[in-house]
């Protein structure tokens, strides 16, 4: 016996278990089903020996009633009573013997009587039983049917029996000499009934005996089994604890946040205690990761990683192709430390799929901060970059014309000091931020262009970069002097930048490499000094047209597109409107190339050369000055403009249709209006011709736009006689 307990105290939990179910189910089967149909066989015995033995006395009343009625029939006496007595008893006895000998499915029970009863008898016994209530039935059966008066009133003997009395007393003789052979035998087959339900009863109570020492077995062995079972179990607890304590400790240990994600994407119990510090939230557990990853990082990639995820639970998904698009890889969280309060850092998210039997069941992530090693990376790649961009500026401006490199940083210089007083300008009303947004717009734009033009991609790019920041501000509703406030930091960027350029030609003059006029720093003081006297016409274009050509050839590249550039006159520019004119050439070759002049395909298919021509054309004109800049290009359309405008909320439907050609041809003057739909940092913007009627304004001038549709287009600028210079001379 103990070397199968010990034998049962090695086995598993899991087998302990599936031996108490199976013993529980032999204790079903073996125990108490037979046990209750025994249980019912008892009690089914039982009432089947009460139940004969009521029909017992019938054979007795029936033999007693027939006595009574031959002794009140001989003296005379009243019979119905014993009549209806004998009818009673005989139908009662019939009907039990009927009940008795007659087979029906189920025994007895079907109509309600003692099953035992019917199992107790065999067929000759049932036959001898029908046999002997037969003969009795014939013998009382005459008697039973009497039906009238058995006496006759005689004076001289009295009361005397007539005809149908002495019938009835010879059958009342028959009746009973028939009887005394006929009940003994039935009350002995009732007593043998009897005798075999009492041995049914017993030996259904020694099976009930028997199953109840089996059951008692089974039970003591399911009591061993669960004894076993629960000890195993408190052992493999033990055990579970003890590996429950060590994930805790590594858990708690450890300096990456681990969790697990399931099939929910909703993050389990456990996880590791880094995880709160590395989300500053402690609510962790049940949280899904959707609402992890809400607030912290952007919608879109919110979105991604999501979609990421699930694709993960796919089991056709390939894990280690899929990983290599993981959208939260040294991603950058923002993280609420209150107050209005923000830390910024890196995570890095790792996944991968837990499988048990086979079966993804959960997707274990693991979070690292790597702010530093991100931090590091940009600092070496910006290092990189600005070595790069230093190399590339060199680069570019030995193939720039000196003297119009150091006009650009003069120019750059005065365009910059202008911004950073708009900027320090107070304001308060909707309309004066405005008005400063326009300002700092045109002169970003003016640096922007002139460095296209030279070929200065750094300047032109961090110039297109606070573009972007302006007109992200125009594109707000509400302005506030605090939306102005992040400008600063690309102000400074630029202004570092045209500062280092100015130091680089500075040393390569100094080296005999680069030979100019040393250029004014944007850090100097000195400013240039736009009222100085004219000393006449410029004697050449300064490389203006060299300059032009190349932006020319840039852009249309850029666009898939040819053209040259004619120029004419800009030798006779006034030292005065130097700027104003350079600022306007490089906006309306800019504008030539972008929207006038057509694919080399579109114009040999319309009949043109394959190369389009901007004409540049500066002359003097009465009292003043025109300049132009035309196009063969195909044109302006009108309607193009009109439904721009309509968009953008320029114009109502009722004013569109009502203007007339040069009214629609003004909209194209008006700040932020584009016909390009994606801005780019050559077009789209809708700066550069809202710049030209700026500063015609400033001096007086007018500008006008002419064209023709598949022909050309031409803007042209009149320029007043430039003010005389106010001789600010103090006599000695």
């Amino acid at each position: 016996m103990n070397s199968r307990v010990s034998f049962l105290s090695k086995l598993s939990p899991d087998r302990l278990m599936v031996l108490v179910i199976l013993l529980g189910v032999s204790f079903v089967a073996i125990v108490l089903l037979p046990g209750l149909k025994l249980a019912g066989d008892l009690v089914n015995s039982s009432a089947a020996l009460k139940w004969v033995a009521d029909q017992e006395r019938y054979p007795t009343v029936i033999r007693a009633s027939l006595e009574t009625m031959r002794d009140r029939l001989t003296n005379r006496g009243y019979l119905q009573e014993s009549v209806d007595q004998l009818t009673d008893a005989t139908k009662r006895f019939g009907d039990a013997v009927q009940i008795m000998t007659t087979p029906r499915p189920g025994g007895w029970l079907g109509i309600g009587m003692p099953g035992s009863v019917g199992d107790s008898i065999a067929g000759g016994q049932a036959g001898t039983l029908r046999d002997e209530w037969q003969k009795e039935l014939g013998a009382v059966q005459p008697v039973l049917a009497f039906n009238g008066v058995p006496y006759a009133d005689s004076e001289s003997e009295g009361t005397v029996l007539n005809a149908t009395g002495r019938q009835l007393e010879h059958d009342l003789t028959t009746a009973i000499r028939i009887s005394r052979h006929s009940l003994p035998e039935l009350e002995s087959e009732l007593t043998a009934v009897g005798a075999q339900l009492q041995a049914g009863s017993a030996r259904a109570a020694r099976q009930l005996q028997i199953v109840m020492l089996v059951g008692l077995l089974i039970a003591a062995g399911l009591v061993l089994l669960i004894v076993l079972l629960l000890n195993a179990r408190g052992k493999q607890e033990a055990k579970l604890r003890e590996a429950r304590q060590q994930t805790a400790d590594i858990l708690r240990t450890v300096k990456d946040g681990l969790f697990l994600l399931d099939e929910h994407l909703v993050i389990g119990t456990a996880h590791s205690s880094a995880l709160a510090s590395l989300f500053q939230r402690k609510d962790l557990a049940g949280l899904g990761f959707e609402d992890l990853l809400k607030g912290i990082v952007s919608e879109k990639t919110l979105a991604t990683a999501l979609k990421f995820v699930k694709v993960l639970w796919a089991e056709r998904t390939n894990e280690k192709l899929v990983k290599s698009i993981n959208p939260l890889g040294e991603v950058e969280v923002h993280l609420a430390l209150g107050g209005g309060k923000f830390d910024t850092r890196y995570l890095d998210f790792e996944f991968h799929r837990v499988r048990v039997d086979g079966k993804i069941t959960h997707v274990l992530v693991s979070v690292s901060d790597v702010s530093s090693r991100v931090e590091l990376a940009r600092e070496l790649q910006n290092s990189q970059k600005q070595a790069q961009a230093q190399v590339d500026t060199l680069l570019g401006i030995l193939h720039i014309d000196p003297a119009h490199l150091a006009s650009f940083l003069n120019d750059s210089n005065a365009a910059m000091k202008m911004i950073n007083a708009v900027l320090r300008e107070p304001a308060r009303e909707e309309g004066a931020f405005r008005k400063k947004l326009d300002t700092l717009f045109r002169q970003a734009h003016s640096v922007k262009g002139e460095a296209a033009a030279l070929g200065l991609s750094s300047i032109e790019s961090r110039a297109h970069s606070f573009e972007d920041d302006l007109k992200a501000l125009r594109e707000k509703s509400d302005l506030s002097g605090n939306d102005f406030l992040p400008l600063v930091i690309k102000l400074d960027d630029l202004l570092t930048h045209l500062q280092s350029v100015s130091e680089l030609v500075s040393r390569l003059s100094k080296f005999q490499l680069f030979r100019s006029e040393p250029a004014v720093s944007p850090t100097d003081t000195q400013v240039v000094d736009e009222s100085a006297q004219v000393t006449g016409p410029l004697e050449t274009d300064s490389g203006l047209g060299s300059t032009l050509q190349q932006l020319a050839d840039r852009v249309a590249g850029e666009y898939g597109k040819e053209a040259q550039v004619r120029c004419n006159g800009l030798d006779l520019v006034p030292e005065e409107y130097r700027r104003i004119v350079k600022d306007i050439a490089i906006q309306g070759v800019r504008n030539a190339v972008v929207h006038g002049i057509e694919p080399a395909a579109v114009r040999v298919a319309a009949g043109k050369s394959p190369q389009g021509t901007v004409r540049l054309d500066f002359r003097h004109v009465g009292e003043g000055f025109k300049f132009s800049v035309e196009d063969d290009g195909q044109g302006l359309a009108t309607d193009r403009i009109k439904e721009v405008a309509l968009q953008k909320g320029y114009l109502t439907a009722e004013q569109a249709d009502n203007l007339d050609a040069k009214k629609v041809l003004s909209l194209l003057f008006q700040p932020g209006f584009s016909t390009v739909e994606t801005a780019t940092k050559d077009a789209g913007r809708g700066v550069g011709m809202n710049l030209m009627a700026d500063l015609m304004r400033q001096i007086g001038g007018r500008v006008g736009v002419a064209t023709a549709p598949g022909r050309y287009t031409r803007v042209t600028v009149t320029l007043p006689v430039p003010p005389k210079p106010v001789d600010d001379t103090v006599a000695a």
